[in-house]
């Protein structure tokens, strides 16, 4: 697998506000090696189209991104998988958001086939789970680039969205509250594998590294939030906190 990074640094996303890249160490906290050895059992995640067109003997449709989307979503709490994504949260995560955070118990799985149609159509993360406070991580385990990457507006509420490049390696950082974001149709050779998740600091001395990715919002716009926010996370939405 590619993207391998030595130590942990941030860097910033170049033409987009609140949005920033954390380097991280793949030997650590190897998702994707787990995902292809035991889950999908392929050796490359990024061609696991070709993969499973030959196991379903035909064109690959947007239905199939939902099926190889459930194979992750039903991993097992215990599982390596999760073990690894407890341990991304506890050991790097809360560090470097003052020592506690609240966090996704499990995560969003997507998967986005090689020739597929958009997987997320563009949308603001407050407006689903009334939760102005977190912070999104979007997590790839293959590495992406163009339309097989997540793509976000530049600032908020101007709508001009725009591919963010990400490897397997990094973890992007974002407001994605606010951010408007989403995803194209895949017309790269190279299918995506991710999840995303969002966490909340819950310690004060915090507040200059939050205010990086939460200090840049026009001022009002909680109040922009869509109607009954937070009904649907509250119906499924558990939440851990870090050491």
């Amino acid at each position: 697998m590619s993207g391998a990074t030595a130590g942990e640094r941030w860097q910033p996303v170049p033409g987009i506000t609140s949005v920033w890249l954390l380097n991280y160490d793949v030997a650590l906290y190897g998702f994707a090696e787990y995902l292809a050895r035991y889950v999908f059992r392929v050796d490359d995640l990024s061609r696991l189209h070709v993969a499973w067109a030959r196991h379903k003997g035909g064109p690959l449709e947007y239905r199939d991104n939902l099926e190889l989307r459930r194979v992750l979503q039903r991993l097992p709490p215990g599982s390596g998988f999760y073990r690894i994504y407890e341990r991304f949260h506890r050991r790097l995560v809360a560090p470097l958001f003052g020592g506690r955070i609240s966090y996704s118990s499990a995560p969003k799985m997507r998967v986005h086939l090689a020739g597929t149609g958009s997987v997320s159509l563009w949308h603001r993360d407050a407006d689903i789970t009334g939760r102005p406070e977190q912070i999104n991580i979007w997590l790839p385990v293959t590495d992406s680039f163009g339309t097989n990457c997540l793509w976000v507006e530049s600032d908020y509420g101007r709508g001009d969205h725009q591919p963010v490049p990400v490897r397997y390696g990094q973890a992007l950082f974002f407001d994605g509250g606010f951010l408007s974001h989403g995803t194209v149709r895949n017309d790269t050779d190279t299918t995506r594998i991710s999840f995303d998740m969002r966490f909340a600091p819950l310690q004060s001395r915090a507040q200059e590294l939050v205010a990086r990715f939460l200090g840049h919002r026009p001022p009002g716009i909680e109040a922009t939030m869509a109607p009954g926010a937070g009904r649907q996370a509250a119906a499924g939405g558990a939440s851990m906190h870090g050491e």
